[in-house]
């Protein structure tokens, strides 16, 4: 009898565990496709040239950054002129103000140094796209010099942000002489919404900005060069291969693109402190017909298309700006992406910097980077 109380209660561990695996993995999956809330700064204060924040390793970071607050109020916050590790505050100079500043105590740090389109001080408009289910707006930048506008660059935002995040890299390209289309596409909360309210990292929404290339290309642009931040990076990546304009691509600048996602969602576990073996579990629960489907998606992640470590895939020339500091997409898988194609990826390791706050913490740096890419192509001069 004793026996098979023992065999029953194993049992019944081996369930518990398995179900517990899981929920877990369940719980994960749900983070790598749906968007989370993002964090809270506390705002203890603020003079007319310096604000006092919450300190953290984020407000903490070296450089030039965003900070949103109220009904779309924004500043722009530069370097750190003091830190009480005591009382847990930064104090950093406050380069420009859109908003009551003084009124609010919280706010969102970001890297978004600019608030919109108006902020680059360059004539812009805004166009609207079609999409595949529905229309997706985007910031058209004429270039400056008459010479180059046949190349366009067209810059794509990462994940669970918007095209304002891909206005860093609009100086660069127009310092090359391009005309610029920062576009949004399907989940970003401008495009129309993705299917099931999750994002498919890159296997969908390339479509979008397929259209948005075939608008470049209907008024008049001859080259186009893809400007992608992290997923956008990826998706960048699917359009050398997949897009109907490939033809007129002309290079790839991608800036701490995720190339791997496999890698992606391993260094996410390795972050929350999971074991390594809780990546692998999201990998399969989203790569899975019927367990994906639970978690809203249209279709499963195919996870061999969304890696473009292994080699022969790449067509482009393609810079990659990337930094040892990020802790969200390993820059040992854009080191292997760059093994894989050493004939045609350059990659820039600029200073360490959080997941694609390498041009805050240098702009000069990652500008001048883009631009010696882009300016020793002959196809550009």
């Amino acid at each position: 009898m004793t026996w098979i109380l023992i065999i029953a209660a194993a049992v019944l561990a081996v369930a518990a565990a398995a179900w517990a695996a899981r929920c877990v993995g369940r719980r994960l999956a749900l983070a790598v496709v749906r968007p989370r809330a993002r964090p809270v700064t506390r705002i203890h204060g603020c003079t007319a040239t310096s604000v006092t924040l919450e300190a953290d390793r984020r407000t903490l970071h070296r450089g030039q950054f965003g900070l949103w607050f109220g009904d779309g109020g924004h500043a722009v916050v530069g370097h750190t002129r003091a830190h009480d590790p005591a009382a847990g505050t930064v104090t950093r100079e406050l380069l420009e103000v859109t908003g009551d500043l003084e009124a609010v105590d919280a706010g969102y740090w970001t890297g978004h140094l600019h608030a919109g389109p108006a902020a680059l001080r360059r004539p812009f408009r805004e166009v609207v796209i079609d999409v595949p289910g529905g229309a997706a707006p985007a910031w058209l930048i004429p270039a400056g010099a008459p010479g180059r506008r046949a190349t366009w660059a067209v810059h794509i935002h990462g994940w669970a942000s918007t095209r304002v995040t891909a206005l860093r890299s609009v100086p660069a390209t127009e310092a090359a002489g391009m005309t610029s289309l920062v576009v949004s596409y399907r989940g970003d909360g401008e495009g129309p919404p993705a299917a099931g309210g999750a994002s498919l990292l890159g296997l969908r929404e390339w479509e979008d900005v397929d259209a948005a290339i075939g608008y470049a290309v209907d008024h008049g642009a001859q080259r186009v060069v893809l400007v992608g931040w992290s997923l956008g990076g990826g998706i960048a990546l699917q359009l050398s291969e997949r897009s109907a304009h490939r033809a007129v691509l002309d290079r790839l600048v991608l800036i701490g693109p995720a190339s791997d996602w496999r890698a992606v969602i391993r260094q996410g576990a390795t972050e929350r402190g999971l074991p390594s073996w809780t990546g692998g579990l999201v990998v399969r629960t989203l790569a899975d017909p019927v367990r994906s489907a639970r978690l809203g998606l249209p279709e499963p992640i195919d996870f061999d298309r969304l890696d473009w470590t292994r080699p022969g895939r790449l067509t482009l020339p393609t810079l990659v700006i990337h930094s040892e500091g990020d802790r969200t997409v390993p820059l040992s898988s854009s080191l292997l992406f760059a093994m894989a194609n050493p004939r045609l990826v350059r990659l820039e390791e600029l200073s360490p910097a959080e997941h694609s706050w390498e041009y805050n913490l240098d702009p000069a740096a990652f500008n001048r980077a883009v631009m010696e890419f882009l300016e020793g192509d002959p196809h550009l001069g």
